[in-house]
């Protein structure tokens, strides 16, 4: 899975093959088991979790256009955290808080680009 910090320090996730340290802001593939994942969930507010492969990352470091992640909000299968982490990407500074106003913002992004 790839793991995002989305936070300002240092954290570090239990993998299959121990820890995993990822600095703010960047993005490593773990592979973990069903503990080190359910422990890596509780932290939403600190770490961004997809599924998916390393590989699989678009080039350019993974931002997505206004109108794929505004389908981001429509999947019920991605986390809050990770669509909003898509939007910032794109939003910046001014990423609003809410999902609705999330929405809206890539909504005017993607009609006034």
């Amino acid at each position: 899975m790839k793991v995002t910090n989305i936070s300002k320090a240092l954290q570090g996730v239990n993998g299959k093959s121990g820890r995993v340290f990822i600095r703010p802001g960047d993005t490593k593939e773990v592979e973990f088991d069903d503990v080190g994942l359910n422990q890596a969930k509780r932290l939403t507010k600190l770490l961004s979790i997809e599924k998916g492969d390393a590989g699989a990352a678009p080039e350019g470091g993974g931002v997505k256009t206004a109108a794929e992640v505004l389908a981001m909000a429509d999947n019920s299968d991605i986390p809050f955290m990770s669509f909003k982490s898509a939007a910032s990407k794109l939003l910046g500074e001014r990423t609003p808080a809410k999902k609705d106003e999330i929405v809206t913002a890539l909504m005017e992004l993607a009609t006034n680009p």
